[in-house]
């Protein structure tokens, strides 16, 4: 998962990009945009329409939170993503967090470098997946069919949360 932050003039955060890849080669975005912008943990859901794992329907929400280490010189040490998902009968897994430190992409130079400088990334995390599938296929945990893909590449849509 890639995160895109979307600032506005004034530093405030607008928006946020999550773009979802999968092992079948297929991407998907979630637009998360409140309008208002984006305070420190605010929480910010999105209903889960891609398929990402045989493992998992394509049903419920996801829920992000996204936290900035205090600023110096006006831009933050690290970014800190909290995803939760929910598909309806509960939590099925711990929260996902990822932290790394928020760079602008201004220009195609710097992508190129950082693609330089993990060429194996990508082949260490394709296997750990495949990995981690044969022990669930090990496991018997069903197998789901990949359904069709949402039709949009990108949804904006805001899930209301469930009350319980």
């Amino acid at each position: 998962m890639s995160f895109w932050f979307c600032e506005r003039a004034d530093g405030l955060l607008r928006a946020v990009v999550c773009e979802v890849n999968n092992t079948f080669g297929e991407r998907h975005c979630y637009l998360l945009d409140p309008g208002s912008g984006i305070l420190n943990g605010t929480p910010l859901t999105a209903t889960k329409v891609f398929h990402v794992s045989p493992f998992c329907k394509v049903q419920g929400h996801y829920t992000f939170r996204f936290m900035f280490a205090s600023p110096k010189h006006g831009k933050p040490l690290y970014s800190l993503a909290r995803i939760d998902y929910d598909d309806g009968e509960g939590p099925p897994a711990a929260p996902d967090q990822h932290r790394g430190k928020p760079t602008p992409a201004r220009c195609p130079q710097r992508a190129a470098r950082v693609l330089r400088g993990y060429p194996l990334m990508t082949f260490g995390v394709v296997t750990k997946i495949h990995w981690q599938a044969l022990k669930l296929l090990f496991k018997r945990v069903p197998f789901l069919r990949k359904p069709t893909p949402p039709a949009a590449n990108v949804s904006h849509e805001q899930a209301e949360l469930p009350t319980r």
